[in-house]
């Protein structure tokens, strides 16, 4: 994940300016292998005295064509590939547009890719774990806490079972508490699949059920998840608002054990909302 700011003077043709995109962005493609659809850039330009640079410092020396690039990226790069793309970026500017190396800035920052929203409010590291789990086709052994709590989330927030079941082992137990009318203990994946299968809403116990995922936790060895309820049992008949919380215990990349944790007593009784 990468986005650019350009700075340049003023004045120049849109070809110029389509001219410098490209050559950043090729740079960034074959020398730190960004997606070539990661395209984001903002190219600002500036009047007279609105750019304040030295001439000759570390380099130069500068002339009225200097250009700074401003980058950031959600991987900490190597030396060895920085490198590389500084020498290819100024080969590419100084072919096209003919912008000479000693007027081409460039300055690096890294950032997590949380800190990065593509469209729609959804974390970067929900859409890079996405990405890794269609790269990888249900071929992985193992899982990453990041891919985990995409596919948690994927699981409360949408009823969506896919990214989460390749990661469950084989023997995995889901366990839900025995006072509940559907509680007791589930083993194997096809259990895990069965009872997700079904919309809470679908059971007896409840005439709806809608969940909003607060967040999830990743830790050393589990992930939980907090969601907030709104629900109207069909022994009440009122709405009721609960939380409650699943643990899901992960050993060498997969999620061997979920439980539930939740109050139980709402399920024939609980106060209007």
């Amino acid at each position: 994940m990468t986005f650019v700011n350009i700075a340049l003077a003023r004045g120049k043709s849109d070809q110029y300016l389509a001219d410098v995109s490209r050559a950043v962005h090729d740079a960034l493609v074959a020398e730190l292998d960004v997606h070539p659809d990661d395209n984001f850039q903002l190219i600002h330009q500036y009047g007279p005295g609105e750019m304040v640079f030295d001439r000759s410092f570390r380099g130069g020396p500068r002339s009225d064509d200097w250009i700074a690039f401003t980058i950031t990226d959600s991987r900490d790069r190597d030396e060895r590939s920085k490198r590389r793309f500084y020498k290819a970026l100024v080969h590419l500017l100084e072919e096209r547009p003919g912008i000479h190396p000693s007027d081409v800035y460039v300055m690096m920052t890294v950032t997590p890719p949380a800190n990065f929203s593509f469209a729609g409010g959804v974390i970067g590291t929900d859409v890079e774990a996405a990405e890794s789990l269609d790269a990888a086709a249900g071929t992985r052994e193992a899982y990453s806490k990041a891919e985990m709590t995409y596919a948690v989330t994927q699981l409360f927030q949408n009823g969506d079972r896919v990214p989460v079941l390749p990661m469950l082992s084989d023997d995995v137990v889901l366990t839900l508490p025995a006072t509940l009318p559907y509680g007791g203990q589930f083993t194997g994946r096809a259990a895990f699949d069965g009872f997700f299968a079904k919309s809470p809403a679908s059971n007896p116990v409840w005439s709806s059920f809608d969940i909003v995922v607060e967040d999830v936790i990743a830790a050393d060895d589990h992930l939980i998840a907090r969601l907030t309820n709104t629900a109207v049992p069909k022994a009440t008949g009122k709405t009721v608002t609960f939380q409650n919380l699943w643990l899901f215990r992960v050993a060498g990349g997969r999620i061997v054990s979920v439980q539930l944790y939740a109050d139980t007593a709402v399920t024939t009784s609980g106060p209007a909302s």
